[in-house]
């Protein structure tokens, strides 16, 4: 919405309010995000939930990962891991990437569900090639440490190259700790793969 992106948040909130109460899912989204956040309104968490749950229910993605992540936080509502995990994995099957990659934590941790290792390393590459930097430096730290996987060097490479390519400061590091453990023809060929797949737009890389 053009007020929010300009800064008029008083002006938003007002605009926002009718179409909300009239059932415009992004509408309800983005008044949640003002409520969450006070801006243009008190910082309300309680009222920002009411409008992310509408929306949600909906079947807003971005609502639901914004529903989700108040459940495990417990903001604006008591903390429920099994709420979260269930409205980030709504939004992560509509192929939202920030909640492919909570839904990976979740599975990571344990957080409202069942540990699997195998499972977090699917969804953070689901995240991965959706473009989050994020899941790929996760992937990366998997495939290395070989954690709820087996361990893949290459593979961690490619993913931790591709993070550090996307900004990602810690990916740094850890592509230089993966390279002791790889002869110079495999570290060139990793980082021509990762090159590979971000040129791609993601659509050519490793599983």
């Amino acid at each position: 919405m053009k007020a929010i992106e300009r800064g008029h948040y008083s002006t938003a909130v007002r605009a926002l309010r009718k179409p909300a109460e009239l059932g415009d899912q992004h509408a309800r989204n983005n008044l949640g995000y003002l409520y969450e956040y006070g801006l243009g309104v008190n910082r309300n968490p309680e009222e920002a939930f009411k409008w992310y749950r509408l929306a949600a229910e909906g079947g807003l993605p971005a609502a639901q990962y914004n529903l989700a992540t108040l459940y495990l936080q417990g903001r604006g509502t008591p903390t429920d891991t099994q709420a979260a995990f269930h409205w980030y994995e709504a939004a992560a099957k509509a192929g939202y990437a920030d909640a492919e990659y909570m839904l990976g934590e979740c599975y990571r941790t344990g957080a409202g569900t069942k540990r699997d290792g195998a499972l977090a390393l699917s969804w953070y590459l689901k995240a991965a090639r959706n473009g989050s930097s994020a899941a790929q430096l996760m992937a990366a730290s998997i495939y290395y440490t070989g954690e709820g996987s087996r361990r893949e060097l290459p593979k961690a490479m490619v993913w931790a190259e591709l993070a550090r390519l996307n900004g990602e400061a810690q990916a740094v590091g850890l592509t230089v700790q993966i390279s002791r453990d790889l002869n110079e023809a495999q570290k060139a060929l990793a980082v021509e793969k990762a090159k590979l797949c971000k040129d791609s737009k993601y659509q050519d890389c490793p599983e």
